[in-house]
């Protein structure tokens, strides 16, 4: 058997790893797959393994894939790869266990941040992390590991190339392709070698440039999950390849001696890279592409980020959002990419913070209730008016104004709802885990003691009576737990805390679909804050709780699950972005025209698809303009006069300039002064 496990470091950076068997044979096809997860009193940057145990001994698979196929890992593959498990459950066991910040699954980094491009966005600048190997074996130890590099080994995949010091533009050498170019830091220079031989040493950065842009790079040093082509059914760890140039920098934050290496990709050949790895390739085409406007939407806004501390505002871990280059791109994603092009969720004419998560169980939550700030008030005062709480189901909304009403929504499987398990094979739609009072007890007090506040005494006593006291807005999911010890009473507020004092499982059970062979989760497996809290008992004594709930992940935003469920009733990528983000207009990504005076004016060309051929020219003035035209499609010019521009915000509907499919806007602002946001809403 091939080992593999969806582990995150000590870092927090989250991966698949996996360790080779010696030889060539093939394992056994798997036929029970466990989960295996930290126990709920670790902390996320625990460094804990999260395993994904192969056992042939029953006959399942691991839930929730939507469709069942072949297994066949091996140990050593071709060149170097290692194997990975088969394409939906690798898929699934790292959007699960992964959450990114992208997702709004790493609030340990911050919030996401929103707002809106002041240019057109040709190339992305993406930090790509370094990746360990196991000393003995040579497979991969850590996919994505650190952001600083020892050296940079790089070789153009077809093609010759380019090495330039940036300091002074000047070539260093031009390699033929399969030539490798070292680069490390050394005495305070880059030092530049092909096939091991000494060019010299460089001011920097030094930049890698194809002969041809359609080539790609590949980077020696470091190893990534790809497709094997062109079946799409099996990845592997693999050397991966990039568009773009590569380039090796250092930040005020890079470590000594160290460098960093970036791949300057263009916008969608990004998102490509990184569709089916926040996504699960097999969803249907609609919900792939409400990913692909959200991945897009995070990229240019977040940018520009100083986060890091290095020369990029993204990478291409779970800190930003995972990006695998050219080799992790599927047709399916791609084909998605190329439906959305320069497509993004807006609110205001500003980009939007896109949430999402694996599931929802059928309802979604208020931000201010699962991100809440201040920390330490719940509802917080952040609210955003587009991440508001929904029915996410067919049919008339659920009545959930009493304990009655909420106990019979949450307790049953709600065939209505988008991610249900009857029409997704949602094996967390719905759940329910027995939880002693003893392991209850165990998860507030010791290192775990920040996670109650108690209102009178302590916890020293016996746990009489767990009890929801305070409910969410909108999804009525518990927001307030209160224990209670025969010496004090304590409140667990927030959802992470619930989660993971009440809505961890305390034994490994069985978790499955109707419609799914039973698989298994471990103890300490972490799913949501529940809905529903029955108290056991033995005669008079407390002795635990059922737990009972819907949905994996934050609830707020976007339900990947249910987006997939949404597709495949019918429902267009527009309709499912804007089911789930309240308010919110699709449309080509917003540029803040921001005019200073003797900067001259700029010419700004964008391409963003029109899926129905129609749409509305936004402009929301900032600042007196003198005047602005706007071509596109080569059929149309308007052009907006200073006093038409005198108005806050101003709408003409431009379908009879678009094409479905593909097109092109071209903004020329007239004069120096003044500034304002242009996008076109799309429908």
């Amino acid at each position: 058997m091939t080992p593999v496990q969806v582990r995150m470091d000590a870092t927090g950076i989250c991966e698949i790893v996996s360790t080779p068997v010696s030889g060539d044979s093939v394992s056994p096809a798997p036929t029970r797959r466990v989960f295996v997860a930290p126990v709920a009193s670790a902390p996320a940057t625990s460094g804990l393994e999260r395993p994904l145990e192969r056992l042939a001994s029953s006959g399942s698979s691991l839930g929730r894939q939507p469709r069942p196929r072949s297994y066949s890992p091996r140990g050593h593959l071709a060149h170097g790869r290692t194997a990975m498990p088969e394409p939906v459950e690798c898929e699934q066991v790292f959007v699960e266990l992964c959450p990114s910040h992208a997702s709004g699954g790493r609030p340990e980094f911050g919030p996401q941040m929103v707002g809106n491009p002041t240019d057109v966005v040709t190339v992305l600048r993406v930090g790509l992390r370094s990746t360990t190997f196991n000393p003995t074996t040579g497979a991969v130890a850590t996919e994505m590991a650190s952001h600083d590099h020892a050296d940079a080994r790089v070789t153009a995949s077809v093609g010759d190339f380019h090495v330039i010091d940036l300091s002074t533009e000047h070539q260093i050498v031009a390699p033929a392709a399969g030539q490798a170019v070292r680069v490390a830091f050394v005495s305070g220079a880059y030092e530049v070698s092909v096939d091991g031989a000494l060019i010299g040493s460089f001011a920097g950065p030094i930049r890698f440039r194809p002969s041809d842009p359609t080539n790609t790079f590949k980077v020696l040093s470091i190893r990534r999950s790809v497709w094997v082509q062109p079946a799409y059914t099996t990845r592997v760890f693999d050397v991966p390849d990039y568009y773009g140039e590569i380039e090796i920098d250092r930040g005020v934050s890079t470590a000594a001696g160290m460098v960093n290496v970036i791949n300057l990709v263009p916008l969608e050949p990004y998102v490509r890279g990184v569709v089916v790895n926040e996504g699960i390739a097999s969803f249907h085409i609609e919900a792939l592409k409400a990913q692909a406007a959200a991945a897009r939407g995070y990229a240019l806004a977040n940018r520009n980020s100083t986060r890091f501390g290095r020369p990029y505002g993204i990478d291409d871990s779970t800190s930003s959002q995972v990006y695998r280059g050219h080799g992790s791109e599927h047709p399916n994603g791609n084909a998605a990419v190329d439906g959305t092009t320069g497509l993004v969720a807006t609110y205001a004419s500003r980009i939007i913070s896109a949430l999402y998560s694996s599931s929802m169980g059928g309802h979604t939550e208020n931000n201010e209730w699962i991100f809440n700030s201040p920390s330490n008030q719940w509802p917080g005062t952040n609210v955003e008016p587009y991440l508001r709480g929904i029915d996410d189901g067919e049919g008339a909304a659920p009545e959930l104004s009493d304990e009655t009403a909420i106990a019979a929504f949450w307790s049953a499987q709600q065939p209505q709802t988008f991610d249900s398990c009857p029409r997704v094979n949602n094996r967390f739609a719905r759940w329910q885990i027995p939880i002693p009072a003893a392991t209850i007890k165990s998860r507030v007090t010791g290192t775990s003691a920040s996670r109650i506040v108690m209102l009178s005494g302590n916890t020293s006593g016996t746990l009489t009576n767990v009890a929801i006291t305070r409910r969410m807005a909108a999804s009525k999911r518990a927001g307030v737990v209160t224990l209670t010890f025969t010496t004090g009473v304590g409140e667990v507020r927030g959802w992470d805390n619930i989660r993971r004092v009440v809505g961890a499982s305390a034994a490994s059970q069985v978790q499955n679909c109707t419609t799914n062979p039973p698989s298994s989760i471990a103890a300490g497996f972490v799913l949501n804050n529940p809905s529903v809290i029955v108290p056991q008992y033995s005669g008079t004594t407390f002795t635990g709780i059922v737990s009972i709930g819907g949905g994996w992940g934050h609830n707020v935003g976007m339900s990947q699950f249910g987006a997939h469920g949404r597709g495949l009733a019918g429902q267009t990528f527009i309709q499912i972005l804007q089911a789930y983000y309240t308010g919110v207009d699709i449309a080509s990504y917003p540029i803040d025209l921001r005019l200073a005076p003797g900067s001259g004016p700029r010419v700004m060309r964008q391409t963003f698809a029109a899926p129905n051929g129609t749409g509305t020219l936004r402009i929301a003035t900032t600042g007196a303009m003198q005047g602005l035209t706007v071509h596109i499609n080569d059929l149309c010019d308007l052009r907006f006069t200073n006093e038409q521009l005198a108005v806050p915000l101003s709408e003409t509907d431009v379908s009879t300039c678009l094409v479905t499919g593909t097109n092109t806007v071209q903004y020329n602002p007239v004069g120096t002064k003044g500034g304002a946001t242009v996008l076109v809403v799309v429908r």
